[in-house]
């Protein structure tokens, strides 16, 4: 993952320079965006850059071949092949052993599946939809954390040629930083500091800081650092005269499971529902099996192993089966609040191999 200082330099160079060349228009725009995405994509590793290009070019297939399908159900099907290529870096990586950072595939998989799912159901130009693909693989600052989303809509809103809205992106990008270089900072000393405290604590102590220290500063150092890089996409997108959707809405102050999912990686969980659990639910008729499909979806999203299996089933679980429970049993609402953060951060542990 790319530091949080080197970003935010890459942001400000890309603005800046947009600015610097004439005319401002969208073309330029999506060149600045466009090609500092290939840069990183290089720098971080050439594989990653390949896949992206092989990505690229697969989803355009997937397109030409869909405009010909004549059958409409075939047609909504067809850009779900495009969902094979997530799991293909981890096969690699097992295969060769090596470690290789795959900036932002998990990511700009999931936004060329939904340009090329909404470019076929709207019949959208050839030329409109490369434009569009390239911003879904491409747009840098969306590389490290998202969010997800539709190109097609993101390149109509850049080709109205908006005005850049610097107050708003630039406050989005400085809270970023400052969750990434503050905030995950300070938790990363305390997740240090615990890891030092269990080597002189007792047999109490240990239990305390394995199952609840750890686990808290784990997932306190993943919110810091995943909402960083989502705010300073957001900013970013806001700097370029453009939108893009955003990722957090406070989901520590969610009020059970249900309320969490529309708070955290709302981009993400948008799509899930909209792609894998409604049709799901329609081609099966049972909301319980869509829901736990949809969230076993994300998990293997994530990383193709069982921790995360488990992660998902649990989510998927909560949500089909303890929610509907707890809602049944009229449990106290600060009970539910605070057990189902309790849950989440649980889940967490066990996905991220705290435990």
């Amino acid at each position: 993952m790319i530091d949080s200082i080197s970003f935010l330099i890459v942001i400000l160079l890309a603005v800046g320079l947009s600015h610097a060349v004439f005319p401002y228009d969208s073309r330029n725009r999506l060149f600045w965006i466009v090609i500092p995405g290939l840069l990183l994509l290089f720098i971080t590793h050439p594989l990653a850059l390949a896949f992206a290009i092989a990505c690229f070019v697969f989803s355009i297939g997937i397109f030409v071949v869909g405009r010909s399908v004549k059958n409409p159900r075939i047609r909504t099907r067809l850009p779900y092949v495009i969902l094979i290529l997530l799991f293909v870096p981890d096969l690699v990586q097992l295969a060769s052993q090596a470690p290789i950072l795959w900036l932002g595939s998990a990511f700009f998989i999931i936004r060329l599946m939904m340009t090329v799912a909404q470019g076929l159901k709207q019949a959208a130009s050839i030329d409109d939809f490369v434009v569009a693909l390239l911003m879904s693989t491409l747009f840098f600052a969306a590389l490290p954390s998202g969010p997800v989303f539709n190109g097609l809509r993101t390149w109509e809103l850049l080709k109205q040629n908006n005005a850049p809205m610097y107050g708003e992106g630039c406050y989005r990008l400085f809270e970023g930083l400052v969750y990434l270089f503050a905030v995950a900072g300070f938790v990363s000393v305390a997740i240090e500091t615990v890891e030092v405290l269990i080597d002189f604590a007792g047999v109490a102590g240990v239990l305390l800081l394995r199952l609840v220290a750890e686990p808290l500063a784990g997932f306190g150092f993943l919110f810091a650092t995943f909402y960083g890089y989502s705010r300073m996409a957001e900013g970013t997108a806001l700097l370029f005269g453009f939108e893009v959707p955003q990722n957090f809405n406070k989901p520590h102050l969610a009020r059970d499971l249900g309320d969490f999912w529309k708070r955290w990686h709302r981009s993400m969980a948008d799509f899930v529902m909209q792609y894998i659990y409604l049709p799901i639910l329609v081609t099966t008729s049972r909301t319980k099996l869509a829901l736990i499909a949809a969230f076993v979806f994300m998990g293997l999203w994530h990383n193709l192993s069982l921790r995360f299996f488990v992660w998902g089933f649990g989510h998927g679980v909560g949500l089909a089966f303890i929610l509907p429970w707890a809602h049944r049993r009229a449990i106290s609402p600060t009970l539910l609040r605070v057990a189902s953060l309790i849950y989440v951060i649980m889940l967490s542990g066990i996905a991220h191999g705290v435990w």
